[in-house]
């Protein structure tokens, strides 16, 4: 039986067709790369589409049914709470092979908008029970409450960094994780262009656009990275670990140099 997830329901200008994941080139990015490959021929031929959209289209918004969760195979997408004021509130940036809709799981409804910041391509995974699915495809569903929790802990660290880190250090420590999350799938991780445009990064860190241009400006100054418009290229990493002052970033930095993608725990990068 084939089951249909619904993709934006307020917006609704995409492609879709039926993904096939055997033979996908990017299957080591998804959240699928661990699982049996029954499992995933299973998955692939009864519930898995692959859909694409364009910049500033909606993959879901807030209030939404949830319906199911959605692998991004490339391209990069933005999570935000609206307030009732208007005001928007960045809370995360997803790269390929992250997996988003999971604020939906908890409450039925999606709690944020996921809006695209380029031309995206997703394959939607239909969740229409979770004791079903759990039963069905446990390793998945094992992937999938992994992933949550990497996501949770994952805004622990940033809601402490919003409370803890000046700018500079808010912005150096973003731009080495944002880089080593490149990495595991994949990417250059010294030399990549920013999606997001910077009211949405000062947002995301907390600050005004004025202060992140000139924290971007400071970086520069002390030989950590050049930065052509959206581009950052870094030059040195030393800087930021000086001025973060952390040594477990600097074994953040080493162990992430050549894995490839996993869905590792999350590593605590403060100090006690």
């Amino acid at each position: 039986m084939t089951i249909a997830i619904q993709l934006d329901s307020r917006n609704k200008k995409y492609t879709s067709s039926i993904a096939s994941c055997e033979n996908c080139a990017y299957r080591s990015r998804c959240v699928i790369n661990k699982i049996s490959i029954e499992e995933v021929a299973n998955l692939s031929g009864a519930l898995i589409e692959r859909s694409t959209l364009r910049k500033g289209q909606y993959l879901y918004r807030r209030g939404d049914l949830f319906s199911g969760v959605y692998s991004l195979r490339f391209g990069a997408i933005k999570n935000e709470l609206v307030f009732h004021d208007g005001v928007p509130q960045v809370t995360h940036f997803s790269i390929p092979g992250d997996l988003l809709g999971l604020d939906g799981m908890g409450s039925g409804r999606h709690q944020l908008d996921a809006v695209c910041l380029n031309a995206v391509e997703v394959c939607s995974i239909p969740i229409p029970d979770l004791g079903m699915m759990t039963k069905d495809y446990p390793e998945f569903m094992g992937n999938v409450g992994s992933l949550l929790g990497t996501l949770l802990n994952a805004s622990y660290a940033h809601n402490y960094d919003l409370t803890n880190l000046n700018p500079l250090q808010r912005l150096a420590d973003f731009l080495s994780n944002y880089s080593n999350r490149l990495s595991t799938v994949g990417l250059n991780r010294d030399d990549f262009i920013l999606p997001m445009p910077r009211p949405d990064l000062a947002n995301y860190l907390g600050m005004a656009v004025e202060t992140l241009s000139r924290s971007l400006t400071h970086l520069e100054q002390v030989g950590a990275i050049k930065v052509n418009t959206r581009q950052i290229k870094f030059i040195s990493r030393k800087p930021v670990f000086e001025l973060l002052n952390s040594e477990t970033m600097r074994e953040k930095h080493e162990s992430m140099k050549s894995k490839t993608h996993s869905y590792r725990p999350f590593n605590e990068k403060r100090k006690p």
